[in-house]
């Protein structure tokens, strides 16, 4: 009894909504996947997958409880096991007697086919002998109302076992018109009471409101004026369910996470997915192993202003280690299949040429190895090897290039290559039959981003622009990320320099995002709670803006001054904030001393200085001080938030802290009150003093610069000023007995280096 007392104590501190059960069902299902040890039981990583699993059912809505609704959204990274996931989510809501589960997955036939298939084959519907499951294709019928009116039945019946019952799993496909049919079916059916869980997958494409900025636009609140149709129909959806949770699944959570957070869909929880071991992601290909990425010159990509009319060399040197990885993994005989992916514009036109440059690169190769001309081959080979050796560069131990080429390997590998376009320029996107070959050559665009998945991708040739450069788009086109530990070494993509920066770029804010948001995840904390702000390069868009429904705020930090603007803002916070600076003086009386400079410097000019870790300053100073007017606290907090990312790469990093027009006795910091005027805003109009004006004797700012440049150019600088504000006019601010209101108020400036700056992009409080 004790330790059950001690398990429910541990679930309230961590807000968790109830405590699921773990059965069979989700046991079985991770020992299908072949997560089994040795010993035949799970191993580690099926543990940690039930273990993520649990901690998202368990914020969920209790399926013996009354009727009520929740949202929450789960954040994988691009090709990491989002599928396993939910299909590990279905099972477990399974055993803990979920009577509907939706699946909302896919925008084309062939994306919404294959959730269709995953779960048919992972949960074993049509191998076992049991009804645990009715499993239901985008119901549209008379014959789907009466299936799933018999399974809820079933769960109505208190005298039948509840592993008689069938939990109805439907898969729908994210149309319109698709989901209508299903709101239909189910609008027939008294479902009070009945436990459901919807999942979105994808659920930042399509299912969000287009009309948000139009809305806000338009003066209508949060959820009124006009709505996109699938967000209406999901919503349409939700509303039959009394007793439902939504749950959002995405790699590119940035319209999730910034839409008005009144919105129907505004998630109140959120869940981060850790990979599986052998994960490669942008960290492996754009950080740990940039060797991996090629640069495709600005002359061989199409644009309106540079034509290209024959094959690229870069595409040309792609295709070549793409042939002789092919040859080298049928010898080892360890991966199912070899594929290349061509990913060039959108338009079907761009697919055609390259789709066509291709097939006359490979043909005129497989003409010439089945010549009779020896020297031509031998040309041909000593070309091949440029792609060998620059493969030999990642792989340790490769087999040698005498054995790549000899009896006709590469030959072969090159004629029997399967080719394909992919796209709907002849109608519905081909599905690809991967069992019919091992290699594969992929030409196709928008068909190919999110949630299609390429087998054995190694080498990736896109050469398309950045365009608008949003970030969740850019991130989705990225099929070439995913478990590709094994083979690594034999990867390459192709881009041009713009995609390659932003990139770069986007996993910085990628982790960003992931680190801003862990304590929500760790702590069952709602999302309503969560700043949002995120590190954010300008080079970058972060989703597209119709869905934004608030205008979002950007800060630039790096070689710039932050000052605060009101530090009086908040009268009972002057001495709060008195109070942190005095005792962070005395902690660190030791380390301060006189600044040097011009002996004609005056007292004002003169300062205490010492150098300090960053890590501590940032504890005990700047993360206890309070400002409240909006401009400074939400800049301050964007601002504290970089320091605590840079640190986290950087952690003995030092800077500066100047105590302004300041002397050091034997026992106390002695500061001196420097006069200010506040303009019309009530904002300190100027808080720098400027440079010594010239003399005869001197040229202007040779005695003293001015407080603009009391700083080191690359290194954080925190300049603690004592303030007396008065009007416009020079005139003290009094109360009504006479007294000097704003006598003596601490405030802060601090230079952040460029070696710190980030670009930040903020949504202000849209509650208010």
């Amino acid at each position: 009894m004790a330790e059950e007392i001690e398990i429910t104590g541990i679930y309230n501190v961590n807000n968790a909504k109830w405590k699921p059960f773990q059965g069979e069902e989700i046991d079985t299902l991770i020992k299908h996947k072949g997560f089994v040890g040795a010993n035949g039981n799970i191993n580690t990583a099926g543990e940690r997958i039930i273990d993520e699993t649990y901690r998202i059912l368990e914020m969920c809505i209790d399926p013996n409880s009354d009727d009520d609704t929740e949202t929450g959204l789960v954040l994988g990274y691009v090709q990491s096991g989002k599928t396993l996931s939910f299909t590990s989510l279905t099972a477990l809501a399974r055993d803990n007697n979920f009577q509907i589960i939706i699946i909302i997955a896919g925008t084309s036939i062939p994306l919404s086919e294959q959730s269709y298939q995953r779960m048919l084959k992972d949960l074993r519907i049509d191998s076992r002998f049991d009804r645990k499951w009715n499993l239901l294709r985008n119901p549209s019928t008379r014959a789907h109302l009466d299936s799933i009116s018999n399974s809820l039945e079933k769960w109505s019946d208190n005298s039948l076992p509840k592993e008689k019952c069938s939990t109805v799993l439907i898969t729908v496909m994210k149309q319109s018109h698709r989901l209508q049919k299903l709101i239909n079916i189910l609008q027939t059916i008294d479902l009070k009471g009945v436990p459901t869980l919807i999942i979105d997958d994808e659920s930042d494409q399509a299912s969000l409101n287009t009309r948000g900025r139009a809305n806000a636009r338009a003066g209508f609140g949060v959820n009124e004026g006009e709505a996109s149709t699938i967000y209406r129909r999901i919503n349409d959806l939700r509303s039959v369910f009394p007793k439902h949770t939504f749950l959002q699944y995405t790699a590119t959570p940035q319209a999730n996470l910034f839409v008005n957070i009144l919105d129907r869909l505004s998630p109140n929880f959120i869940k981060l997915l850790t990979p599986g071991d052998g994960y490669t992601g942008g960290k492996e290909f754009f950080i740990k192993n940039p060797n991996l990425i090629r640069t495709i010159p600005f002359e061989e990509i199409p644009t309106n202003q540079v034509s290209v009319n024959e094959p690229p060399q870069s595409l040309i040197y792609a295709l070549q280690i793409f042939f002789i990885g092919v040859v080298i993994g049928d010898i080892q005989q360890n991966q199912f299949n070899r594929s290349m992916l061509i990913h060039p514009s959108r338009l079907t036109a761009d697919h055609t040429d390259y789709f066509n440059w291709v097939n006359d690169v490979t043909a005129s190769w497989t003409r010439l190895l089945e010549s009779n001309d020896i020297d031509e081959i031998e040309e041909l080979i000593k070309d091949f090897k440029i792609a060998y050796e620059d493969l030999e560069n990642t792989n340790q131990d490769l087999i040698p290039y005498e054995e790549v080429v000899k009896d006709n390997r590469l030959l072969h590998a090159i004629k029997y290559t399967r080719k394909i376009l992919v796209n709907a320029s002849r109608g519905r996107t081909p599905e690809i039959p991967w069992r019919e070959s091992y290699s594969w050559i992929l030409v196709g665009g928008q068909a190919m981003d999110r949630g299609f998945t390429v087998e054995g991708l190694t080498v990736t040739y896109m050469p398309r622009s950045l365009a608008t450069g949003q970030v969740d788009t850019t991130l989705q086109r990225a099929r070439f990320f995913g478990y590709k530990g094994s083979y690594l070494g034999f990867c390459r993509v192709w881009l041009d320099q713009n995609n390659i920066d932003a990139y770069r770029a986007i996993i910085e804010h990628e982790e960003d995002v992931r680190r801003r948001l862990e304590e929500y995840d760790l702590n069952n904390k709602h999302l309503n709670e969560w700043e949002r702000e995120v590190v954010k390069d300008r080079i970058l868009r972060l989703t597209r803006p119709n869905i934004i429904y608030d205008g979002l705020d950007r800060d630039y930090f790096g070689s710039e001054w932050f000052i605060i603007k009101a530090p009086h803002d908040t009268d009972s916070l002057i001495e709060f904030n008195s109070k942190i600076i005095y005792d962070f003086f005395n902690s660190n009386f030791q380390s301060f001393n006189i600044n040097e400079g011009h002996n004609e410097r005056t007292e004002l000019q003169k300062h205490l200085v010492a150098e300090l870790p960053l890590s501590d300053t940032l504890q005990y100073l700047l993360n206890r001080l309070k400002f409240t007017k909006e401009t400074d606290s939400q800049t301050f907090s964007s601002l504290r938030g970089i320091i605590n990312s840079f640190l986290n790469e950087n952690s003995e990093e030092t800077c500066l802290v100047y105590i302004m027009s300041a002397e050091k006795s034997d026992s106390e910091i002695i500061q001196t009150v420097r006069a200010r005027q506040l303009n019309d805003n009530n904002e300190i109009q100027q808080l720098f003093q400027g440079a010594n004006t010239k003399t005869k004797k001197y040229n202007r700012g040779e005695i003293y610069p001015g407080d603009r440049y009391i700083r080191d150019e690359n290194q954080l600088t925190i300049q603690i000023h004592r303030l007396r504000l008065t009007d416009k006019d020079g005139n003290n601010l009094k109360d009504d007995k006479g007294n000097i209101i704003y006598a003596d108020v601490p405030s802060i400036a601090i230079w952040i280096p460029e070696n710190i700056g980030k670009d930040i992009i903020r949504q202000p409080d849209n509650r208010l």
